[in-house]
């Protein structure tokens, strides 16, 4: 882990920006904006951001250059050319130590020379890599393993044969199923599931039959996963989620889907069973993705459409079913025109009585 404190030219440093305040200034965190105080990092991309992080106090603000010439006050200041990511990146260096200080657990200090808090079960025959942490309640069963500097919150369940990879963090009560491969420097939020089975059922005389869901689920690195979120094992095969993927809270994958590199998937969004997102694909809020699609690399779906067969070319689609972007808005604005065009075909009408009077 990096140490807690930098300077601000450190910062500026990593960052390759401009710096326009003290270089000696200590930076502890990151704080958005509003949360803004002094010693703490934030960023501003408007006028209306920046003044309420002056108002705040904002030890050191990420701005762009032009923002920062319209200020006429001293502004402390790293100008980069995108603010916003620039702080996505220098959040990293401060470590995210929820769930394992131990002056956030009173009896912490009660745990064992590998960071097992008494109240875990750990299985004898998990392998535990070094600086790995296991908070209380945790249970983690045989044929786990578990990369080194990785942290498991309280209430986690790991079953058995699963692999985690290094520095990952699994909020408390993640539930993870046998069979499932994790990669490094994963976060996955509280509530979870990885690796439960998938809905699939054969139907006879109006009875219902499982189909056995034998396959893995496998997250590749750099992946984070929303609260409540599931992820289906494979009926056999697999469900893959691509390197740097984000998946937000309350989204079903189902089995067998496949979801390439850096994929953003926003809460409450579907993806129905054997379907495959290409790489950079963004789902919005409440998109439903039928099964058996394929969707093309660097397709964006809008908020609550569904996608109801193959999107092969790159663009952003929108409605139900999902179309291109441009035609759903050219007959949105048509619909609008429906009742206004009603009133008239009803004066027509009445006219062309009229005269047949």
């Amino acid at each position: 882990m990096e140490k807690a404190k930098f300077t601000a030219g450190e910062l500026a440093k990593r960052i390759g920006g401009e710096l326009k305040a003290v270089s000696e200034i200590e930076i502890a965190g990151v704080r958005g904006a509003p949360d803004s105080e002094p010693g703490y990092l934030t960023y501003a991309e408007d006028r209306r951001h920046l003044e309420l992080a002056l108002e705040r106090g904002a030890g050191l603000i990420l701005l762009a250059e032009k923002l920062y010439q319209e200020m006429e006050e001293e502004v402390p200041a790293l100008l980069v050319g995108n603010p916003r990511r620039a702080y996505a990146r220098l959040a990293e260096l401060f470590p995210d130590l929820r769930y394992l200080e131990e002056d956030n657990l009173d009896d912490m200090n009660r745990g064992d020379e590998k960071g097992i808090h008494p109240r875990a079960l750990v299985a004898e025959e998990a392998e535990l890599g070094s600086g790995v942490k296991v908070m209380a309640g945790a249970i983690i069963g045989s044929g786990v393993r578990i990369g080194a500097g990785s942290r498991i919150g309280a209430g986690c369940i790991l079953v058995s044969d699963i692999r985690v990879g290094e520095n990952c963090l699994l909020h408390p009560g993640v539930k993870i199923m046998p069979g499932t491969e994790i990669g490094s420097r994963v976060e996955i939020q509280s509530g979870a599931v990885l690796g439960s089975d998938g809905f699939g059922y054969a139907t006879e005389e109006g009875k219902h039959y499982k189909i056995p869901q034998q396959g893995r689920v496998i997250i590749e690195d750099e992946v984070e996963i929303g609260a409540m979120t599931a992820v289906d094992r494979g009926t056999a095969g697999e469900t893959r989620i691509g390197a740097g993927s984000k998946i937000d809270n309350l989204v079903q994958i189902s089995h067998n889907v496949k979801i390439g590199p850096g994929t953003l998937i926003a809460g409450q969004s579907g993806v129905a069973g054997s379907t495959m997102l290409g790489s950079g694909v963004v789902l919005a809020g409440q998109v439903g993705v039928e099964d058996h699609v394929e969707i093309a690399d660097d397709v964006t779906i809008t908020g609550k459409a569904k996608v109801s067969r193959d999107m092969k070319e790159a663009g952003v689609y929108s409605g139900i079913p999902a179309q291109e972007h441009r035609v759903y808005l050219r007959q949105q604005a048509r619909l609008r025109r429906l009742e206004r065009l009603q009133e008239r075909i009803e004066e027509l009408e009445d006219k062309v009585k009229e005269l047949s009077d």
